[in-house]
């Protein structure tokens, strides 16, 4: 069980009878099937994951940047068992560990599994009569949003994972290098900078396009006047996105100003209409 790991979270390993540990296994099996009956998809900020798909990591910088989690979650068969009454009141994902050193991996769903009564309700637990139950009751599914291996991490659930990258200081912790994909090529004042901070830490489609863009590198031969010109080109007022000799940031406008730094933009050849693309690659 693991809770907020940059709040001053951590995780605890739960006793675990046989018969539910074994169950737990045959969720993981399941996860298994999963992966190998999907379609894998590549983790990117143009991406929405389908039914059926799931994003595969496994490229170096992108490991780098969940390595807190990878190795709280990996390691969690290191550390001595608790009884789940030990369990504070702050649980934000559990994980299903399995495997041995090197080969571990870890099954994640993002989520509580405690149940209990709210006020009007009654836990109940049916034999030969209704029994209340005042014990904690937990919930578990294999349904799991993410697995993570050793040099792997397999992403089923795109919002929970992206949720997990917040809550656990990923994205805080990284946040400050992606905005150097612009800075280090294009100026942008400094109240600009703090408000991208702010939104990115917010909003995962603007630090997934900061991540892209820092990625790509497609600015560093870019200056300013090339900002405004394909901002015309596109119909955009270049005023929301140059402003007095640096790039200006506005978080109502922040999918205009990452769209077009992104060189998402274009317009219709037969309509003259502004669109946006969802997909691309480079061609050969």
């Amino acid at each position: 069980m693991g809770r907020a790991l940059d709040q001053g979270g951590d995780v605890r390993r739960v006793r675990l009878a046989a018969d539910a540990a074994d169950a737990l296994r045959g969720f993981g099996r399941d996860a298994r099937t999963r992966i190998a009956d999907g379609k894998t998809v590549e983790y990117t900020a143009l991406t929405e994951l389908q039914a059926g798909e799931h994003f595969l990591i496994e490229d170096r910088e992108s490991l780098d940047e969940i390595a807190d989690l990878r190795a709280a979650v990996l390691h969690a068969g290191d550390l001595a068992p608790v009884s789940p009454t030990q369990l504070d009141a702050s649980i934000g994902f559990y994980v299903v560990g399995v495997g041995e050193s090197g080969e571990q991996a870890a099954f994640i769903r993002r989520t509580d599994p405690r149940m209990a009564a709210k006020p009007g309700r009654l836990l109940a637990m049916g034999r030969e009569r209704l029994e209340s139950v005042d014990e904690q009751i937990f919930t578990f599914s294999n349904e799991f949003d993410l697995v993570v291996g050793p040099t792997w991490a397999v992403i089923f659930n795109q919002i929970a994972f992206e949720r997990l990258a917040r809550e656990s200081g990923i994205v805080e912790r990284h946040v400050a290098n992606w905005i150097t994909g612009i800075t280090d090529s294009l100026a942008m004042d400094t109240s600009s900078v703090d408000r991208l901070r702010e939104t990115a830490l917010r909003d995962s489609r603007t630090w997934r396009r900061l991540r892209d863009i820092k990625r790509r590198g497609h600015l560093a031969n870019v200056d300013l006047t090339q900002v405004v010109d394909y901002a015309r080109a596109v119909g955009m007022d270049p005023r929301t996105v140059v402003r007095d000799g640096a790039l200006h940031f506005d978080p109502q406008e922040r999918f205009g100003f990452l769209h077009l730094l992104s060189e998402d933009l274009y317009r219709g050849a037969l309509t003259g209409e502004r669109f946006e693309s969802q997909r691309k690659a480079a061609m050969e």
